[in-house]
């Protein structure tokens, strides 16, 4: 599985506070199936997080991984809140992009439709598409997940990440995210993983529930597939 929204880096952000708590995430995150993780360190006003600063810590990281003897392969983008994604120069998003093609958009209860749209338009100035992170955390979409279609179709991904699925932040996002899978509105499943006992990475569980409901071949899409065409720059049909 590739795993694209974790906060594995040490002591950036509300995600592991160090490298020893780095490697236990990484090696539940190997157990649980997941062989290339894309590190997306919060960059808000919360979590002002410098780019160069993460890449950094992920060099660090990338040989203890190696010592420790967990094949992970590793990429570094950015949670890009939404303020920042609406305000910051361009420049700082490209720099926190998934190869100059996609920015990982955090999506906020708050989020509107009209706020996420008026991002996705700045967003193409550069060239760039949207993927939108737990959009099912969005009150607009819990009530209607069709609400998001037409910034699908002008080339945004949707984003739902393993905990929503399993009821984690409510009946309300459980609900809304299993209607985003159900109805073929998600493109990505990621573990948005923060430690290796809070918010720790529930991939295998959730896949266990899809596989059981829709099937492995929406499984290996949601996983797999087009994961793999994201990290590579790539739109998925």
């Amino acid at each position: 599985m590739i795993d694209t929204h974790c906060h594995l880096l040490p002591g950036l952000d509300d995600g592991p506070r160090n490298a020893d708590d780095s490697l236990e995430l990484a090696r539940q995150l190997s157990d649980q199936g997941v062989s290339r993780v894309l590190c997306t360190p919060h960059y808000s006003s919360l979590f002002p997080t410098q780019h160069a600063t993460a890449a950094a810590r992920l060099r660090a990281l990338e040989p203890l991984l190696a010592s420790a003897g967990i094949e992970l392969e590793t990429s570094l983008a950015a949670e890009i809140g939404p303020g920042f994604a609406a305000s910051v120069p361009l420049d700082e998003v490209v720099e926190r992009s998934i190869e100059r093609r996609y920015a990982l958009i955090e999506v906020l209860p708050d989020s509107t439709p009209a706020a996420l749209l008026t991002i996705c338009d700045r967003l193409g100035e550069r060239g760039l598409n949207a993927v939108l992170g737990h959009p099912e955390r969005a009150h607009a979409v819990q009530r209607r997940p069709s609400v998001l279609d037409p910034l699908r179709s002008d080339g945004a991904l949707l984003q739902v990440v393993a905990p929503s699925l399993l009821g984690r932040w409510g009946r309300n996002v459980q609900a809304a995210a299993w209607r985003l899978v159900d109805t073929g509105r998600a493109d990505l499943l990621a573990s948005d993983a923060h430690g290796a006992s809070r918010r720790r990475p529930l991939m295998r569980q959730a896949c266990e529930l899809i596989s059981e409901r829709l099937g492995d071949g929406v499984v290996g899409e949601l996983t797999e597939r087009k994961p793999r065409l994201v990290l590579d720059g790539l739109q998925p049909e």
